[in-house]
């Protein structure tokens, strides 16, 4: 099949990564992070390539679960799926038993709910207090009623405690430790203590190992991205995703001359410009400045002018041996995600899940 657009992902860099999650918090179960279609790169595939590694794995909406479950059940495999904080109501409730399916309940009235609600299967719950992110979560005493509410229902399998830390990303361990200190605390006054705990996500699991308790919840650092920036040399992790391209022209443009909707780019001397099979359409962000780098067959060029629904361009002056139909990567295997991402005021998460489904997957 020709190629004009695709991304590579890489099942070896995916276990890699969820190694290296195992080393540093080897006291841990693994809860792995696949919402989002797993950050972009396939929710089944990433499962199914770590069932074996993980404890289980966690996605936002319901329907990302049923998908998950089915999938898995075809590929006879068997595996915990959590589902996160989400509008609670009977049917919700009802496809969580039949599925099989842990709830995460992070609001009292929820709880009263589920307390209230008798289900064909007793299901896992994971109750969820607010420390300082002030999304979602209960407050101190919320909390204690709530699992004062579960405990005591035949229709709740067991109960896990959790929350999420708010600034994880800071090696300063703090306010990171408080936070810690503040559900261990809680959880740990509760009738029927000790219950297992879970706050660490991938910055948590690289920079606070003190903070790891019983379930650590990795997600970027699955995929490659490490949003501490300390991981280095036999400790750093693999880019799974390498988003790529084809060369589909080349154009000598003059001194002043333009390039790209606008004229944006304009040449301060003689320049040229190839043309790259790639746009805002399949996932690259629209506002990509001038600057922004990719890769030439491995060697550093850089945007020229403003990208466009298809296609976008690029300044290769300085290498002079392209060709029409040279692979160019846009990110990934040589070029961080994380570093597109600064140039395009983003983060690696936004690029990994923005990729569509017109462009092409490759899983080696």
């Amino acid at each position: 099949m020709h190629k004009t657009t695709w991304v590579e992902l890489s099942r070896e860099a995916l276990r890699h990564n969820a190694n290296m999650v195992r080393r540093l918090a080897p006291k841990a179960a693994i809860l792995a992070m696949v919402k989002a279609n797993g950050y972009g790169h396939g929710a089944s595939w990433v499962a199914e390539s770590l069932h074996q590694q993980v404890e289980g794995f966690a996605v936002a909406r319901l329907s990302e679960a049923q998908q998950l479950r089915a999938r898995l059940t075809k590929k006879h495999i068997q595996a915990r799926i959590v589902q996160l904080g989400t509008s609670v109501d009977g049917a919700v409730l009802q496809a969580c038993s039949v599925h099989g399916l842990d709830l995460v309940i992070h609001d009292l009235e929820s709880a009263k709910l589920l307390a209230a609600s008798p289900l064909p299967r007793p299901i896992t719950v994971w109750l969820k207090m607010n420390v300082g992110m002030n999304r979602l979560g209960m407050s101190t005493e919320e909390f204690a009623q709530a699992h004062q509410l579960l405990c005591v229902q035949p229709h709740i399998a067991s109960i896990h405690h959790m929350s999420h830390f708010s600034d994880a990303e800071d090696l300063d361990p703090t306010l990171t430790e408080q936070q810690s200190l503040r559900l261990s605390e809680l959880s740990s006054s509760l009738s029927g203590s000790p219950y297992p705990l879970s706050m660490a996500n991938s910055a948590a699991i690289i920079g606070h190992p003190n903070c790891h308790h019983d379930w650590v919840r990795p997600g970027i650092m699955l995929y490659g991205d490490d949003p501490t920036q300390r991981l280095h040399a036999a400790n750093a992790l693999k880019p799974v995703m390498t988003f790529k391209a084809t060369v589909l022209a080349l154009r000598d443009v003059a001194p002043g001359d333009g390039v790209g909707y606008n004229r944006r780019w304009q040449a301060k001397s003689n320049a040229r410009i190839a043309t790259v099979a790639a746009g805002y359409a399949d996932g690259y962000p629209r506002h990509a400045p001038d600057g922004t780098p990719v890769l030439v067959n491995g060697q550093r060029a850089s945007v020229a002018g403003r990208v466009s629904m298809d296609l976008m361009t690029i300044d290769v002056s300085h290498l002079p041996h392209t060709t029409v139909g040279d692979e160019v990567t846009l990110w990934g295997e040589g070029l961080a995600a994380s570093e597109v991402g600064r140039y395009c005021g983003t983060i690696s998460y936004e690029l990994f899940t923005r990729i569509t489904s017109r462009v092409d997957r490759i899983y080696l």
